[in-house]
């Protein structure tokens, strides 16, 4: 289990929350495979932090200043975890 896997396990725990990371491909977003934790909450989800390239979504009862950190902790961690492995997709400057 990566390093940022393990941070989203412990934000669900934490918040009790369904969160999951996507990435922005042009106009989509495409979940990132592993990258999610939490039970299903059936509730619509939320940007709990977006960049450029990424977004933390999440399914909570609702979104607090701490869980918004924990969830830009997740896109740092991404960012630094996929730099070296990811390629430049057409379309991206």
């Amino acid at each position: 289990m990566s390093d940022c896997e393990k941070l989203l396990e412990k934000i669900a725990e934490r918040f009790g929350c369904k969160v999951w990371v996507c990435e922005k491909i042009g106009k989509r977003i495409s979940h990132i495979p592993g990258l999610k934790a939490g039970e299903e909450r059936f509730l619509p989800p939320m940007v709990g932090f977006e960049d450029e390239k990424y977004v933390v979504f999440v399914q909570a009862d609702e979104m607090s200043d701490q869980l918004k950190d924990m969830c830009e902790k997740v896109i740092e961690c991404v960012r630094s975890d996929r730099k070296d492995r990811t390629p430049p997709r057409k379309g991206d400057s």
